[in-house]
């Protein structure tokens, strides 16, 4: 049995961040990731047009921080990619890739035994990195609704010419949602787009980016101790993009730009989508959060 100091699962940001420290350390330890290459996620579960959404002064990956000429600017994906390309490459961090972990299990003397596809690896620590929000939801309805519609998770939907003609149903009022909607509506399709309780922010204040304000207050550096219940954690991220230089995502502009808004999803039966009469009060919500941004 291969026995090694610390396994790390996963091979995002966090755990090649913990991997950098490991490694400036000289502690023994190697990096399990499920995926072929680096940076899965923005490389293969994001549309074609994606950018972050925090600026380019965010990327702050320790030993990598941006030093860039646009830190103002928005990343865009193939530059993801590469960036986590060359961190992993610059500072040779031990990553196996292909290699998935079926099972961490506790052994005698405080030691773990961990189950990868390749074999069983014994490891004093394990860090958990696989982050939270890599996994697909798709509601129960979604099995009822005719198989000639075509349906796609925002993990899988690439460009607007991926889809068949007619009007598009977007279900969701987040980041991706939105962002998703806004291209769409603009390469000329017909958008219906059922809203949630995502929040509106600015994309800029006082000629600042939001993000910058964020810091300045402490936000970033809040724990999970003080956040009001563990749920918060995964709430909805502001409705922004960082698309053609960072601007705000406003449900209102969709609506006079022609996108229909709708409530939430309340189900689907057959051919036929039924929706909530919860838009004014949803709508209301989100202007709300506006303003205590704006404050």
């Amino acid at each position: 049995m291969e026995m090694i100091e610390t396994i790390i699962v996963g091979g995002g940001q966090a755990g090649l961040s913990t991997s950098y420290h490991l490694k400036q350390l000289g502690r023994e330890h190697v990096v399990l990731e499920a995926a072929e290459k680096p940076a899965h996620a923005w490389r293969n579960d994001r549309w074609d047009s994606f950018t972050f959404v925090t600026p380019n002064w965010t990327i702050q990956l320790p030993g990598a921080e941006y030093d860039g000429d646009d830190p103002d600017g928005y990343l865009p994906k193939e530059e993801i990619v590469a960036y986590f390309e060359r961190y992993i490459e610059k500072y040779d961090l031990p990553v196996r890739f292909k290699t998935s972990v079926l099972e961490v299990a506790p052994m005698d003397g405080g030691s773990y035994q961990v189950k990868t596809e390749a074999g069983i690896i014994q490891a004093r620590n394990v860090v958990i990195a696989t982050g939270s929000f890599q996994k697909p939801k798709i509601p129960a309805f979604a099995s009822n609704l005719p198989t000639d519609i075509q349906q796609l998770h925002s993990g899988f939907y690439r460009n607007p010419a991926q889809l068949p003609d007619g009007a598009v149903l977007v279900v969701g009022a987040g980041q991706s949602g939105l962002q998703i909607a806004e291209e769409l509506y603009q390469s000329g399709r017909k958008v219906y787009l059922s809203v949630g309780f995502a929040p509106r922010a600015p994309r800029r204040y006082r000629g600042r980016d939001v993000f910058a304000w964020l810091v300045d207050v402490g936000f970033f550096e809040q724990t999970p101790d003080k956040l009001p219940s563990p749920k918060a954690r995964f709430g909805a991220n502001p409705q922004l993009s960082g698309k053609n230089g960072g601007h705000s995502l406003n449900l209102h502009q969709f609506a006079r730009d022609g996108v229909t808004l709708l409530g939430h999803i309340a189900g689907a039966d057959g051919g036929r989508v039924t929706f909530k009469s919860d838009l004014k009060e949803t709508l209301a919500r989100t202007d709300k959060a506006e303003k205590i941004f704006a404050r």
